[in-house]
């Protein structure tokens, strides 16, 4: 038995803004009158599919562009357990696109290419407390100047924890709030090879890393996604990160109880190289409250 979604919005169009951020132009409906909507309770079964971009950079330390992915997906971000004080989300991905390139090498992924994420997420306020990333497969590795593909297996894999957990949605979300959601630590690991690691790509060690105090914004937003048009709470959010910076909005659907859609933009350092950009737009779901 679900508990109900608390909350009330009472509709008050008072201005449009356009928010900006890389190759985003997302006009929003400002609605600063609310009453707090809370956590939403999920069940084992439950489903979110999106369309998933992301896009990566990686430099050396002399500031030299190394790492460089395009990515689009289409991913189903489904509950798998939900006893304790956590839920385990499992992603899995399909119809990717794509290519990475590391160092010389030029890889293109291909429809064998799988990609999972398993998340696990505080129950009490979706607070992110780990998350593993795998991506596997056939690609096909171009060589030479007129890039003949010659097929490779492939795996990268990262794995983040977060101590405490990262508070990326601060419960109750009341419209036409600020705020700060309190810094955490990180441990950050990837590796990446060819043929069953015969060829190294990527070793990277365990690294420990720290993330300042988070502000947040909460206001509402008027969304049209593949799944449909949505009020949905706009939670910006600035981070701090070491040498980096960082801006995600994360539009929160309390019918849908989970997010519309959510962008996120990473900075290497304070040349403002970027680091990563990536964008989910909801598909459909099977969830009701």
């Amino acid at each position: 038995m679900r508990k109900k979604i608390v909350g009330v919005v009472i509709l008050m169009l008072v201005a449009t803004t356009v928010v900006s951020a890389t190759n985003i132009a997302v006009k929003e409906q400002s609605q600063p009158i609310s009453v707090g909507v809370d956590v939403p309770v999920w069940e084992v079964g439950d489903s979110w599919t999106y369309n998933m971009y992301s896009n990566e950079y990686g430099y050396t330390q002399n500031g030299t562009l190394w790492f460089l992915l395009y990515q689009t997906v289409r991913a189903t971000c489904t509950v798998t357990d939900a006893t304790g004080d956590n839920y385990t989300m499992e992603v899995t991905a399909k119809n990717m696109v794509g290519n990475v390139t590391i160092g010389s090498y030029h890889l293109k992924f291909t429809s064998f290419t799988k990609e999972t994420i398993q998340f696990v997420f505080r129950k009490t306020d979706l607070a992110d407390m780990s998350q593993f990333f795998q991506e596997k497969g056939v690609v096909f590795w171009l060589i030479g100047n007129k890039g003949l593909p010659i097929p490779a297996q492939y795996k990268r894999t990262w794995g983040s924890v977060y101590t405490p957990a990262a508070v990326i949605l601060p419960f109750p979300l009341i419209a036409g709030t600020q705020g700060n959601e309190p810094g955490y630590s990180y441990t950050y690991q990837q590796k990446c090879s060819l043929y069953w690691g015969l060829i190294s790509l990527i070793d990277n060690p365990v690294k420990s890393y720290s993330a300042g105090s988070q502000h947040y914004h909460c206001e509402m937003a008027n969304i049209t996604v593949p799944a449909g048009t949505y009020n949905a709470y706009n939670v910006s959010i600035d981070l701090q990160y070491g040498a980096g910076h960082s801006h995600s909005w994360r539009y929160y659907v309390p019918e849908v109880g989970f997010f519309g859609k959510q962008y996120l933009d990473m900075d290497y350092d304070t040349s403002g190289k970027p680091a990563a950009h990536y964008e989910w737009e909801l598909v459909e779901t099977n969830y009701t409250p």
